[in-house]
Order: C-alpha cells, then sequence, then structure tokens
C-alpha cells in the first residue's frame, strides 16, 4: 500500500512540474561552466534600441530572443538589424543567430549574415561582430561582397568595415571579379585588398594575378578603377614587377596601364616586350590588343627584329586619346 502511494505522489509531482513550468524555462541555455542557465525573459518579436547621447546608435529585431539579467546578455534568432554611422544613415544586417553583449556594447550575428550598406553594398558572411563604440564591422571568416547590380564582386577570407566611411578591407585571398565589356569576365587576386566606394576604386596588395581571357599578368600592386554606373572597368594600373603574358607575346615592367575603352595597355619604367626570339626594350611601349600593334617610344635596345609593327611599316608615335587620359586618375 505504501508502495502505491509513493508512486501515486511521484506522479503527481510530475503532472505538477509538467504543467507550472514556466515559459522561459524552455529557452535555457549551457552557461560558461557548462551548467544549463534558465534566462530571466523569453520574448517573442522584440525590438531592442540602443541610444547614446540622444541619438539610436541601434535598433534590432529579432522573431525569438531569451534575455539573461546577470550577464545583461540577450540571445535573439531570426535578427534584422540597423546600425547607424554618425551621419543617421543605416546599414542593415540580417541572420539567423545575435548575441548582444551590453556590458561590452558588442554584438555577434552568425549563421547566413547578410549587411546592406547605404549605398546598395552587401556583404555575406557567416559571422560579423559589430562594435557599437567604433562603428565597426569585422568579419572573421570568409565573405562575398557584391554591388547591388551584381557589376562587381569580391571576395576575403576575413573583412573590415567602418561604418562612418564607404571602405572595406578585404585580408587573405582576396579576389574580384567583373565583367569587361571587350575582353569579357576579369579576375583580380591579391594577398589583400582595400575597397573605396567613394572613389570605385579597389586596390590589391601582395602577389597580385589579373586573369582576363588569354592575357595573365602578375604584379606586387594592382589599382582597379570601376565605373559602377556602366557596369564596366574604366582604368587598371599594375605596378612593381609587372609581368604580362597575351598568347606568345609577354611583356616585363614597373609599370602597366589597362585602358579599357581603347582596348590598349601602356607599359613604362623599364618595359621590355619579348615575342619568340624578338626583344624591343624603350621609355614607353603600348599595346593595341585588338590589332597586336605595338609601339616603341624613346627605343634603346632591340633584338633581331626592332620592328613589331604589323606589315613591317613603321606606325606612327601614338598619344592617349582624350579619353583615356581623362581615366588616369
Amino acid at each position: 500500500m505504501s508502495r502505491w502511494l509513493n508512486g501515486f505522489a511521484y506522479l503527481l509531482v510530475f503532472f505538477a512540474v509538467w504543467f507550472l513550468w514556466p515559459r522561459e524555462m524552455d529557452g535555457f541555455t549551457p552557461g560558461r561552466n557548462g551548467r544549463l542557465q534558465v534566462p530571466d525573459y523569453a520574448m517573442s518579436n522584440s525590438r531592442y534600441v540602443s541610444v547614446k547621447e540622444g541619438k539610436v546608435e541601434m535598433e534590432s529585431l529579432s522573431q525569438e530572443s531569451v534575455y539573461h539579467l546577470a550577464k545583461r546578455e540577450m540571445v535573439s534568432k531570426k535578427v534584422t538589424s540597423y546600425f547607424y554611422n554618425l551621419e543617421g544613415q543605416k546599414t542593415e544586417v540580417q541572420a539567423e543567430d545575435a548575441v548582444f553583449l551590453q556590458d561590452e556594447r558588442k554584438v555577434i550575428l552568425s549563421n547566413q549574415v547578410r549587411s546592406k550598406s547605404p549605398d546598395g553594398f552587401i556583404l555575406n558572411g557567416t559571422k560579423t561582430i559589430y562594435e557599437m563604440d567604433k562603428r565597426f564591422l569585422t568579419s572573421p571568416e570568409p565573405v562575398m561582397g557584391e554591388m547591388e547590380d551584381k557589376s562587381l564582386q569580391i571576395w576575403g577570407n576575413s573583412a573590415k568595415s567602418d561604418l562612418n566611411k564607404r571602405e572595406v578591407e578585404l585580408i587573405g585571398d582576396a579576389i574580384a571579379q567583373f565583367p569587361e565589356k571587350k575582353r569579357g569576365l576579369t579576375k583580380v587576386r591579391g594577398d589583400r585588398a582595400f575597397m573605396d566606394r567613394n572613389q570605385d576604386l579597389v586596390t590589391f596588395f601582395g602577389n597580385v594575378r589579373v586573369d582576363q581571357g588569354a592575357t595573365v599578368a602578375t604584379s606586387q600592386k594592382a589599382n582597379l578603377y570601376y565605373a559602377a554606373q556602366q557596369k564596366n572597368v574604366k582604368y587598371m594600373s599594375m605596378l612593381e614587377d609587372v609581368e604580362i603574358k597575351e598568347g606568345e607575346r609577354r611583356t616585363r615592367s614597373q609599370v602597366a596601364e589597362f585602358f579599357a575603352p581603347t582596348d590598349t595597355i601602356v607599359l613604362s619604367s623599364f618595359p621590355s616586350v619579348y615575342h619568340g626570339n624578338d626583344v624591343v626594350t624603350g621609355d614607353r611601349i603600348v599595346l593595341y590588343r585588338a590589332t597586336g600593334v605595338v609601339e616603341v617610344m624613346g627605343t634603346n635596345a632591340a633584338a633581331q627584329n626592332p620592328d613589331r609593327s604589323r606589315g613591317g611599316q613603321k606606325q606612327p608615335e601614338p598619344e592617349l586619346t582624350e579619353e583615356d587620359q581623362e581615366l588616369v586618375p
């Protein structure tokens, strides 16, 4: 009889716990010591706003959130956050998960993170950390960015972005690709890159490589000026130990300038062109890519066949067109 009463008592306790278990207990999270921690509040469709000196720093909307009073920490799911710069412009960041650390004034967003800047530039990744005091976004894991019209796409192993500036730094295996109207898809790669959207400029540093159809060029630095409205690159300069391979022809120089409108490459600073056993050097060499014509200014040395012009006819000394000159920053 006593065993039956004890069993009945345990059953009553089980049902009491089942029905009276508080709603917020469903959102428990593992603590730092491995024990389960119960949140103080559980919320649906929550809105969180941070205001400093009368100005909104951040606004966040979440489908689900749990809040820990002691740790001053909120854990949210299905999050859309708006981070404001000093001018009041907002960067929208969406993520599956987010942790708001109030004492550290940080937000850690993870899983399918997508940020959109006021000018429409989009950066996708798996993790982003936002520091409210600095208004600074850091993505410690691989990212992929693109202009809203997809005219330019970039990749990097990690990224940093200052919300008060239209700049992004890509660190580790930085890559950009864009459609070039006359030469097709162009890819540029470097150890790191710096994107300045105020100047429509991406600068690559270290072990730079450009792939453009049958043309492969390498250097230590490259400046890529893109035309966002025309969806095209307008000018690119490669600097320091530049080598270009284009079919059977290859070149060396310290500076190579690519002019998209006229489809030309201008070599300077100790330039030389090699084709089989022939070598041409000069002060300045222009390669007309559509016709294959090579024009040399200030020839100072040549090999077996110094005249690389078409049909053996001497070409007039060229000058950059006004269109090309306007492209040079």
